[in-house]
């Protein structure tokens, strides 16, 4: 009965020495940088990444391709972690408070929320593109190619928001059937103010490029053409066709590309059908529901 008791007397004392012993035993990790962290190693994944916590608490990841080698010291007793302390990121290696702080992290922060300044072309669709006089003109706009610029703010994530602001003109294909009378002819095409918002559904990496698609709604505050006519030896034009006012809901879907950090392109549809408000020989009157539809093309700046 005694030697059994000597037997795990003995066994415990070995236990607890090789406890002791791996207690005391550091992790060692030289960079190729020239740098050297001691401390225990708590993941390392090959060819990818390690992840190692210091004495002070402070937990770090590198990439594999930093590691020049990996190596263990005996060293008095390691002192009970501390709570980390946030330290600037150096080139490949990331820092967190805790070890559940690392959990569900990538080795990617993202693009993050980006801030667009764009402009490009505004190229009217559909019966907004139709001449007028090629029938019934109930609804068509006789619009032409225009151009058009904005503001956007993106969230960041793979799902996230968009706010913008636009602004475009068209100019107007104005018929020479409507010329009969002699004289001179001047007029202001469309223009258009855009408030929209959205949902978008896309990549977001922390390098390279990423795209989202996003449909839009949100308001059109419109102005319909203008038309002057100067009759032939006189020198007051008259009002041929009066600007209006409108503003409908308006709505769409947008493409859009981010090359890098900075570099945009998108393409927007859009669609409203506004009614234009007039005022003749002070009398207020309001048109029949204008098709207005057009994709917008821009290059952007973002930051």
């Amino acid at each position: 009965m005694r030697n059994y008791i000597r037997l795990i007397l003995l066994a415990a004392v070995i236990l607890l020495s090789v406890t002791a012993l791996i207690a005391q035993t550091k992790d060692i990790v030289y960079l190729k940088n020239g740098s050297v962290i001691k401390g225990m190693i708590l993941e390392m994944i090959p060819e990818k990444t390690i992840k190692i916590q210091t004495a002070d608490g402070n937990i770090f990841v590198y990439n594999m391709s930093e590691v020049e080698k990996i190596s263990k010291e005996v060293a008095p007793s390691i002192s009970e972690p501390k709570p980390a302390v946030e330290r600037p990121s150096k080139e490949g290696q990331r820092s967190y408070e805790s070890q559940r702080d690392y959990q569900g992290q990538s080795t990617s922060e993202g693009a993050g929320a980006k801030f667009n300044i764009y402009g490009g072309v505004s190229l009217p669709l559909g019966d907004f593109a139709k001449k007028w006089g090629e029938g019934d003109d109930k609804g068509l706009g006789a619009a032409k190619i225009g151009w058009s610029a904005g503001v956007q703010f993106v969230t960041g994530g793979t799902v996230g928001f968009i706010i913008e602001g636009n602004y475009s003109q068209n100019k107007l294909d104005f018929p020479t059937s409507y010329t009969t009378m002699a004289g001179k002819y001047e007029w202001v095409g469309w223009s258009s103010i855009l408030a929209l918002a959205g949902i978008k559904l896309g990549t977001d990496n922390a390098t390279g490029s990423n795209f989202f698609v996003a449909p839009l709604v949100g308001a059109l505050f419109g102005t319909s053409p203008k038309i002057d006519f100067t009759p032939a030896g006189a020198s007051t034009s008259i009002s041929w066709m009066p600007s209006g006012t409108g503003t409908a809901v308006a709505y769409g879907g947008a493409l859009q590309i981010l090359f890098g950090e900075h570099i945009s392109i998108s393409a927007k549809y859009i669609a409203s059908k506004p009614k234009f408000k007039t005022t003749i020989d002070g009398k207020d009157s309001e048109s029949d529901p204008q098709n207005i539809t057009f994709l917008l093309v821009s290059l952007g700046l973002a930051f």
